[in-house]
């Protein structure tokens, strides 16, 4: 499991200054070939309005990538499985879109996510080249939409599971996310791999560990555990740095956002 490495107000993105906080993979910065980011609570929506989202929110992602904001990409999560690609063509009507997971091809084009304590999942291809944005809280991981963001990929960009790199943000760990039998239910009967990734905490209750479900499930279908990296910090025990709707209840949201360099 990798570090990830903080860069604080004036850090520098795509050769502009920066005045959100964020966070990236170092392994990722090192091929050049795109940008990333996994704001903290002090960049995401909400940051300056306590909590409370804004229109502008992803403005500053936009600047830090050196975009305009009408080139970041986002949708209307569900806790789905629904994977859209993101092309010139339907980028701006993408917001109203029911989905849960993003992909693209273009350079220049942003493609994000929001949680507050569910797994954000950021793929990348370095030969296609293209990119991906994944929301997996306990339903989609269920559902397996990391595995069919990876076959996606596959079919629209022809990318080999066995290249992608994976980096995967701040999320609730286990020590906070105790759920009961509507959650577990569904998440044996999904995985065979279920113990692995949970542990008892007395009649009908489990810890779950929804960041190694999801490294399991990459691996399952091809990607090499030495191309997936997790930021490894839990947002339920790090209220100070991250939004989490487990701690909090009604909160702000992280963004994940990845882009390939125009």
């Amino acid at each position: 499991m990798s570090t990830v490495k903080s860069h604080h107000k004036k850090s520098t993105i795509a050769g502009s200054v920066s005045e959100m906080e964020y966070l990236t993979v170092p392994a990722l910065d090192k091929t050049g070939r795109f940008l990333h980011a996994f704001t903290t609570r002090h960049g995401g929506l909400g940051a300056k309005s306590n909590g409370v989202r804004q229109p502008d929110d992803w403005s500053a992602v936009a600047h830090a990538f050196g975009i305009h904001i009408d080139r970041v990409a986002m949708v209307n999560q569900v806790h789905g499985e629904n994977i859209i690609r993101i092309d010139e063509l339907n980028i701006r009507g993408a917001r109203s879109v029911h989905a849960d997971a993003l992909m693209t091809d273009v350079p220049g084009i942003a493609v994000g996510v929001e949680t507050a304590d569910c797994v954000p999942i950021l793929l990348f291809d370095p030969v296609r080249p293209a990119v991906a944005a994944v929301h997996a809280g306990w339903r989609s991981t269920v559902k397996k939409i990391v595995q069919k963001a990876v076959y996606r990929m596959h079919e629209e960009f022809r990318s080999e599971p066995s290249r992608l790199i994976a980096a995967i943000g701040p999320a609730i760990g286990p020590e906070c996310y105790e759920v009961d039998e509507p959650v577990m239910g569904p998440v044996q009967a999904a995985f065979s791999f279920w113990r692995e990734v949970s542990e008892p905490q007395g009649k009908d209750r489990w810890s779950l560990d929804l960041v190694k479900a999801n490294h399991i499930e990459l691996m399952q279908v091809g990607l090499a555990e030495k191309n997936i990296h997790a930021a490894g910090m839990c947002t339920s025990c790090r209220k100070e740095l991250f939004y989490s709707f487990r701690a909090e209840g009604r909160t702000g949201r992280m963004l994940s956002v990845i882009m390939l360099k125009p």
